[in-house]
């Protein structure tokens, strides 16, 4: 039988897009860009409104998209009815760009990326808060994360209670100026996050005032600073929040929830240190096709494109899934809010294949099963690759939409299972989310063909669903102590 392929020019590039198990993963090809049109133009051209209610839930907000000038009531309208807004961030100056946004109905969310040693560089000269290197230790600049640039010492705070007070400040003039601030979901990824263990190790000034078993060995260090970077999120970004407006949602990058039972696992294969996030609201679980994660590809396993699928299903839901698991057991009051992007190429090497969309709107649908709270899209425009910007937008939009039509199950249903599936792994997949007698699930049949799937749906209560390759979204219902399920028609 020959194989099947089907060209498609997506908004994102050029995918071939492979029919059956057998044939080639698709690549990365650079395409035209859709031109100059706005975003909210090229928005209405490729994206319908949304079909369901999305009611209170929040919309999503997307890295790149209309900017952040105030924008008219036609283009936040056309934003809103694809369950989509404009975000804002932490500056007194777009104080009006907010208020247009909560004069249109939706709510006003904050969200910035920093980095590097701020904000501890705010509290002045750099004696005042660098590393004050041993006698003989000569730092030598670098690419890599521990050596770009000198970094704070670890007990330096002068700097982070600065960035507070700034924080409260800017949060009262938009309350002043009559706005709510619904959300503050912040990408503030700086030091003391990553490597600190080489400058700390020969920093007087911490060698005097850490325990000495921070700096024993690099991964004490690294358990540490991880622990500090999320104790200082809480103190420094959640608490002023929470001070301005009670009620506010908060979360930063990758806060998550990770435990000994159950690590949260980055891409790169290292498991965030237990920690339970305090006074933050939100967790922020990262569901990226990062390319970095190419390594850990064992050269005997198929290449193709449902196997690249399944190596990046897997990797997009870990993380996800592992933080849902563990708020449930330890801060249940907490809700998951992830970045989620296809395509992440941290390793800029077209050889490395990507996950394909169809697969992506897949895992899409499990995240929503698996108790997201809402998602933030990463779609930065990459040169060559400008169109990524808009698919991402259109795939997120267009599962969000399927998955409201469920959505008093995402709103107070229960995660029915939370398993990893493997990085290479041709069963069953299923999500699901149960409410008193009712449940919605879906299953995915991985590796081509069907397969039936028998779990327990209620204590005690069994159901065997047909597994497709294509995937499947069942209604489950609990009468008579008999479970009956009901296949919901394709979106």
């Amino acid at each position: 039988m020959p194989m099947r392929i089907a060209i498609v020019l997506s908004a994102c590039c050029v995918w071939v897009a492979a029919a059956a198990a057998d044939e080639k993963p698709a690549y990365a090809v650079k395409a035209n860009s859709l031109g100059q049109k706005s975003f909210v133009e090229k928005l209405k051209g490729k994206v319908p409104p949304l079909k369901h209610a999305r009611g209170h839930r929040w919309p999503m907000i997307v890295w790149e998209g209309v900017g952040f000038e105030p924008q008219s009531p036609e283009a936040l309208r056309v934003l809103l009815e694809r369950g989509l807004v404009q975000h804002v961030q932490l500056d007194e100056k777009m104080i009006p760009a907010a208020q247009a946004i909560q004069q249109a109905g939706g709510p006003v969310i904050l969200m910035q990326g920093g980095g590097g040693p701020w904000p501890a560089q705010l509290a002045g000269p750099p004696g005042k808060w660098q590393h004050q290197f041993q006698e003989g230790y000569t730092f030598k600049q670098g690419k890599d994360w521990d050596h770009d640039h000198i970094q704070p010492c670890l007990t330096s705070f002068e700097g982070w209670q600065i960035e507070a007070d700034k924080v409260r400040g800017i949060l009262r003039a938009y309350k002043t100026a009559g706005v709510t601030v619904n959300a503050v979901w912040m990408d503030w990824e700086g030091d003391p996050r990553g490597p600190q263990f080489e400058q700390a190790s020969h920093c007087v000034r911490c060698r005097q005032t850490l325990p000495p078993w921070v700096l024993a060995n690099e991964k004490n260090c690294r358990n540490y600073t991880s622990r500090l970077y999320q104790n200082l999120m809480d103190t420094y970004l959640a608490a002023p929040v929470a001070e301005v407006f009670p009620g506010c949602s908060t979360t930063n990058w990758m806060v998550v929830c990770s435990t000994p039972e159950r690590p949260v696992v980055y891409w790169n294969d290292r498991a965030v240190p237990p920690t339970v996030p305090g006074l933050f609201t939100a967790t922020n679980p990262v569901a990226y096709g990062n390319t970095v994660f190419w390594g850990c590809w064992q050269k005997d396993w198929p290449l193709d494109r449902e196997h690249v699928d399944q190596f990046y299903t897997h990797l997009l839901l870990r993380m996800v899934s592992a933080d849902a698991a563990n708020l449930r057991q330890y801060a249940p009051e907490k809700k998951s809010v992830p970045w989620i992007s296809r395509w992440c190429p941290d390793v800029e090497d077209d050889r490395i294949p990507i996950l394909s969309r169809a697969r992506y709107r897949e895992v899409l649908r499990h995240i929503w099963l698996r108790g997201a709270a809402g998602m933030q899209i990463f779609n930065p425009s990459r040169p060559g690759y400008e169109d990524v910007v808009m698919a991402e937008a259109e795939d997120a939009v267009a599962v969000y939409d399927e998955m409201l039509a469920y959505a008093r199950f995402l709103d107070d249903g229960e995660s029915m299972c939370l398993a990893d599936p493997q990085r290479q792994d041709n069963g069953v997949l299923w999500s699901g989310l149960r409410l008193k007698d009712e449940a919605v699930v879906r299953v995915i049949k991985q590796g081509g063909g069907q397969q039936p799937l028998t779990f327990e749906a209620w204590p005690g209560k069994q159901v065997t669903l047909e597994a497709p390759a294509a995937g499947r979204t069942y209604l489950l219902k609990l009468a008579a102590d008999k479970v009956t399920a009901t296949a919901q028609p394709q979106e």
